[in-house]
């Protein structure tokens, strides 16, 4: 243990990766968890795929000398902003089902632009848009570190702030403006802090580790916890550990340490659906531990199984 902690304090880099694996883990339990609640698991990859095109398009504009002073950061958060509120004006009407084919025909247009200017960026410069794809948590500057602080601090608050409101949206747009609630302005709230977080953990870690972490924890959660509370603290415990198992597993074996933490995270859903349907086999879900509650939010959260179940009958 000591030999660890003295690892930690000699090797700056190692600091901001393990600040930077926090951060990530609130990104992912404060975005991730709402994204599932709506549907829009897909949203964190085609986020995270925007940020290469809007890469792509800075380090462009920068050597064409169009607008020299353009840094590549920026045009990843605008090409986020831009396919969140795509993303938004789809999803007013509360249908989860245009949001998906919004969020893939934004996903196509910004790979498809990174590609085409991929040809017109010194080829030196090209890695870096790939950065954005793959990343690597241990190369992080202070700078990336910083971003991504200030845009998590702004995330966590917001969502403590409009936590019953989020849950009310993600779950019945339609009812939720019946009861009077400014629902559309929640709605293009939520995308867009989202969106913006995504991107810079995108910049810290790469899109194929975003989605991984975003999604996995949150899909996990929501298959074996009732409360939204809970939901969002073991999104951020199952993310963390797995991003920390990553980074101590790249000091033992030669590998990518947002490849560990990705499986990892991955592994946990699968782990979830097996512990459900054990729970199932067993009725260990009683009739007599369910309690009413007093929380709106824990009462959308446990309808909205029930309501995804008859929607497919429905449909059928």
């Amino acid at each position: 243990m000591i030999d660890i902690l003295q690892l930690i304090i000699d090797s700056p880099f190692l600091q901001r990766a393990i600040i930077a694996t926090v951060l990530v883990a609130i990104v992912a339990a404060a975005s991730g968890t709402f994204l599932v609640f709506r549907g829009l698991s897909f949203m964190a990859s085609g986020v995270a795929h925007a940020a290469l095109g809007g890469t792509a398009l800075g380090i462009f504009l920068q050597d064409s000398g169009l607008i020299p002073w353009f840094d590549p950061i920026l045009g990843a958060l605008l090409f986020s902003v831009l396919v969140a509120v795509f993303t938004g004006y789809a999803g007013e009407s509360g249908i989860t089902q245009k949001m998906e084919v919004a969020v893939g025909v934004s996903f196509a247009l910004s790979m498809s632009l990174a590609v085409f200017l991929m040809y017109y960026i010194p080829p030196y410069r090209v890695p870096q848009i790939w950065g954005y794809l793959i990343g690597d948590i241990l190369l992080l500057n202070n700078i990336d570190v910083i971003m991504l602080a200030s845009t998590s601090v702004l995330l966590g608050f917001i969502t403590l702030m409009f936590n019953k409101e989020f849950v009310y949206v993600s779950v019945d747009m339609e009812g939720s403006v019946a009861h009077g609630m400014n629902a559309r302005a929640y709605h293009y709230l939520m995308l867009i802090v989202s969106a913006l977080a995504i991107a810079l953990a995108t910049k810290a870690v790469g899109a194929i580790l975003v989605y991984a972490i975003m999604v996995a924890p949150a899909a996990a959660s929501n298959e074996l916890v009732k409360s939204v509370s809970g939901v969002i603290l073991s999104v951020f415990l199952i993310a963390l550990v797995a991003e920390l198992v990553g980074i101590a597993t790249s000091f033992v074996v030669y590998v990518s340490p947002s490849a560990i933490a990705g499986i990892l995270a991955a592994l946990s859903y699968l782990l979830a659906l097996q512990i459900k349907r054990m729970r199932e086999r067993v009725h260990v879900d009683l009739p007599d531990s369910k309690t009413e509650s007093n929380d709106p939010t824990d009462t959308f959260i446990e309808s909205l199984s029930t309501n995804e179940g008859h929607e497919h009958h429905h449909d059928h």
